[in-house]
């Protein structure tokens, strides 16, 4: 059996892209819309039409800070990278739109700082075998993206690379599950997901195939992978179904539906061997999820033993590769000799082998997406290989191999085994293929209809770059995110410092009337004049006038920045009320966040010429650059600090005048607020804001009619004067009485306390 390795495509599709499309037209427009574009894209093909291939060479090439996911242990673990649901910390309850994850919500968005700003400086993430992928679950996905990054776009604005074959492996999911989503879903595909629906994608299909050569074997596979295996087909596959000798029975790999199958299989032909069996027990260090074990934990071999490499040769000579066959010739403590079907004479020494599960981190030093090792798991890379399951052997190729799926279950499932084999001559039927084994998906099958339709082409891809390159341009000089940020800020100094601080009132009134009219609206029409659909990103690029004037825009809005941050500076921040102090610091920890991530940038590109490449690697590093000391920095007195540190310094915090609290409910009546509306902003009961305006009635700063409804202030007054006519003071339990309507015991407290 000969292997076909990664550069028997003859190209290299990240460094050479003339020669790729010269060779492999598909490919390289894949590789372009990745790397020249934000448009999600769904790369898909039949079996051996290089998509494994193209995942690693994109990992080691692109530009672009990925990271690559997979649902399963297994194919993560295969595709180099990590689980959908490890990452993201993904409950496995189904997502119901509109609802969420059921019961599991407050864990699903409980996230490590690390985790958020790595999220926050991605540019791609890629999704290998997404055939697997439930709907639901990508929707889940665009939730979290969404709120961790607070940008409302379809996954937080991150390009999406979604691999894998609809014809192959299908998505799993419970009869009981699927009653709660199939009012949401009309299939369990991911392409039914609303968010990428909402998103749009292309699709790309790989064509050209390397695993087959023969033209009718070829035709007959691409019968079966569309369904349209009619009687002449099946007839002509059939003609495969013959006895077999026992020399064939034992050394020829049978692929089957179902596990059991398999492992009766070979724990049969090992029992009839003979001599005693060695059992090779993997070697596990760290985190390695059982889910995700790429081998036997116990692997069992006897002398004579067939078995399978898992895995390819990392070493110089690359003697073995994954799906090689060969029979165990001995077997020491650590090591076990196999001879190769294609080899008689020299045996492969196959030790102990290493697979690492790993997950992402940002490297503190180069700001860089790095991936860590978590565990390593250790094993003697083989596998009994008298049979192996169909999904087992995705991703082989076998010289000869025994068809055994006559118990097909899944669509594609019998295209899958077909496909493994690199002749019709080398295939050998162990039972006649009915029309019930061919079992195909019609959602899959119109779906796949209408991808070939509107695949992208030359004159879509230059305008799909044209478009991304238009919209960083508007992203650079968009400041409505930092607008909305400064408001909000703003609302919470007036409500919680202004009002001992009285000059602040004035000094924000200008900051928010200077970023409206100086940068926000200046921002606008920089878009309206450079990033409008005029501007082409080729010409773009090429016109020095055109980079200049952007270059001076950011120098600029950098100038018209200073102001406002040079105030925020000077804010006080320091309350005696601990919750208003957290909600102020919580909403100048986002202004903040925000206005580093714009400043980063405006000052990356005054330097630098704007381009594509240069907009998102400074867009990473303002995302990932250490917010905590910059935050540190806003206000004369902010110091970090850790909530169990504040609740020991409380008794030793410097206390603010007397009157504060009083002073900043005045403010907010001021402002227009009602007793029932400051109460509820401050969290304190209406009694206790009517006891801080009576104070300030008695003071002098506002009118006792100006506080209580015109209507019952009359009542009010007109009691008091009768009480007073009496000889009695008009205090709160006398006014009760006397008064027979139900009057708001807050307005008598307020009237009474005013009167005293």
């Amino acid at each position: 059996m000969k292997h076909i390795d990664d550069d028997d495509f003859g190209f290299d599709i990240a460094s050479e892209p003339e020669a790729a499309m010269q060779i492999n037209r598909e490919l390289d427009l894949a590789r372009r819309i990745v790397e020249e574009t934000g448009a999600n894209l769904f790369l898909t093909g039949k079996a051996g039409t290089g998509k494994t291939t193209f995942l690693k060479r994109l990992r080691d090439a692109s530009r672009k800070r990925m990271v690559v996911l997979a649902p399963t242990g297994v194919a993560a673990i295969n595709a180099g990278g990590m689980t959908l649901h490890s990452f993201f910390q993904l409950p496995f309850s189904p997502f119901v739109p509109g609802r969420g994850f059921l019961g599991e919500e407050k864990r699903f968005y409980r996230m490590s700082k690390e985790k958020r700003r790595l999220i926050s400086s991605l540019d791609l993430i890629v999704i290998d075998e997404i055939s697997m992928v439930r709907p639901d679950t990508l929707d889940g996905v665009d939730r979290l993206l969404r709120r961790m990054r607070g940008i409302d776009r379809p996954f937080g604005g991150i390009q999406l690379l979604l691999i894998g074959d609809l014809r192959q492996l299908a998505p799993v999911v419970r009869p009981d599950e699927w009653e709660m989503l199939r009012g949401f879903y009309s299939s369990p595909y991911f392409f039914e997901s609303h968010s990428l629906r909402e998103a749009g994608f292309l699709t790309v299909e790989l064509k050209t195939i390397y695993r087959q050569q023969d033209p009718e074997f070829i035709s007959l596979l691409n019968a079966v992978r569309d369904g349209n295996a009619g009687r002449e087909v099946l007839c002509s596959l059939n003609r495969m179904c013959r006895p077999a000798d026992q020399e064939e029975e034992i050394r020829t790999i049978r692929l089957t539906t179902h596990n059991r199958i398999a492992d009766d299989t070979n724990a049969r032909h090992l029992a009839i061997l003979p001599g005693d069996a060695k059992v090779f027990e993997a070697r596990i260090k760290g985190k390695f999820p059982e889910s995700s074990y790429p081998a036997d934990k116990y692997l069992t071999l006897k002398i004579g033993a067939r078995v399978m490499f898992i895995k390819n040769d990392t070493g110089a000579d690359r003697r073995y590769y994954n799906g090689l066959i060969g029979t165990v010739t001995g077997m020491t403590e650590d090591t076990v000799y196999v001879v190769p079907d294609d080899d008689e004479y020299d045996a492969i020494e196959a030790t102990f082998s290493e697979w690492e599960n790993t997950s992402y981190r940002v490297d503190e030093e180069t700001k860089e997406i790095r991936q860590y090792t978590d565990g390593v798991f250790a094993q003697i890379p083989l596998r009994l290989a008298w049979a192996i399951t169909i999904h087992k052997s995705q991703g082989l190729t076998f010289d000869k191999a025994v068809i055994d799926a006559g118990q097909s279950f899944a669509p594609g499932q019998l295209y899958v085994a077909l496909s493994r084999c690199r002749s019709l001559a080398g295939m050998r039927l162990e039972t006649p293929l009915s029309p019930n084994a061919v079992i195909i998906d019609r959602d899959v099958n119109s779906f796949i209809e209408q991808s070939r339709q509107s695949s992208p082409d030359e004159e879509r891809l230059v305008s799909l770059r044209d478009e991304y390159f238009r919209s960083l341009l508007a992203e650079l000089f968009d400041f409505a995110s930092l607008g909305i940020k400064l408001r909000d800020f703003i609302r919470v100094v007036k409500e919680y410092v202004a009002p001992i601080h009285p000059d602040l009132f004035e000094a924000y009134r200008n900051a928010e009337h200077t970023f409206f009219n100086k940068i926000e609206t200046v921002g606008n029409k920089f878009i309206t004049l450079y990033a409008s659909s005029r501007i082409d990103s080729e010409s773009a690029t090429a016109n020095q006038a055109f980079l200049d004037k952007i270059s001076n825009g950011c120098q600029y809005f950098l100038q018209e920045l200073a102001p406002v941050c040079t105030l925020l500076n000077e804010t006080p921040m320091e309350l005696d009320n601990s919750a208003y102090e957290q909600r102020l610091l919580s909403a100048a920890d986002l202004l903040w966040y925000e206005m580093n991530m714009k400043k980063t940038i405006l000052k990356g590109i005054s330097h630098e010429e704007f381009s594509p490449a240069t907009y998102m690697r400074f867009k990473a590093h303002a995302a990932l650059a250490d917010t905590e000391s910059s935050t540190a920095k806003i206000g004369k007195t902010r110091k970090p600090r850790k909530a169990k540190e504040a609740k020991e310094n409380k008794e030793r915090k410097e206390k603010k005048p007397k009157g504060y609290s009083q002073r900043v409910t005045l403010q907010m009546f001021r402002d227009g607020k009602d007793i029932s509306e400051i109460a509820t902003a401050r969290s304190l009961t209406v009694g206790t804001i009517a006891g801080h305006l009576g104070e300030m009635v008695q003071l002098g700063e506002i009118n006792l009619e100006d506080v209580i409804p015109s209507g019952i202030f009359t009542i009010l007054d007109n009691a008091a004067k009768e009480l007073t006519a009496e000889g009695r003071q008009p205090d709160y339990q006398a006014l009760r009485e006397r008064i027979p309507g139900p009057i708001p015991a807050h307005y008598l407290s307020l009237y009474a306390r005013a009167r005293r």
